[in-house]
């Protein structure tokens, strides 16, 4: 359940259905708020972070949202350290570090194809 209300948030559904992905979210367990917070593109907005996996080459991760509170729109989506395994640490990371992330600048549905560049279909 956790994954579909995620996946729900990050496309471009109506607020109804994005209200109630968020209301399913705040109910399961190992979910929490963050409060205010900003993306790495440097835009203020209010974070959520879901149970931790263990078991990554880089230690234990957490996944977080940071969403826009006047729309409840996806800002970003983040993969953030949060024990970093000794190899991590060697390398300079500690917890706390976003080892990945994806902004949204834009969200909705269109009629045009999507072009693959040629270099990416390989």
């Amino acid at each position: 359940m956790l994954r579909q209300a995620t996946d729900l948030i990050t496309m471009p559904v109506k607020p109804a259905v994005r209200a109630a992905a968020y209301r399913v979210l705040a109910e399961q367990p190992g979910v929490r708020g963050l409060g205010r917070v900003t993306d790495p593109l440097g835009r203020a907005g209010v974070g959520i972070a879901f149970p931790g996996t263990d078991g990554t080459p880089l230690g234990s991760v957490e996944q977080r949202v940071v969403v826009d509170p006047s729309t409840g729109e996806l800002l970003c989506e983040q993969l953030v350290l949060v024990e970093p395994s000794a190899r991590a640490r060697e390398a300079g990371l500690d917890a706390g570090t976003t080892v990945n992330y994806t902004a949204t600048t834009r969200m909705g549905w269109g009629e045009r194809q999507i072009t693959v560049p040629e270099n990416a279909r390989r």
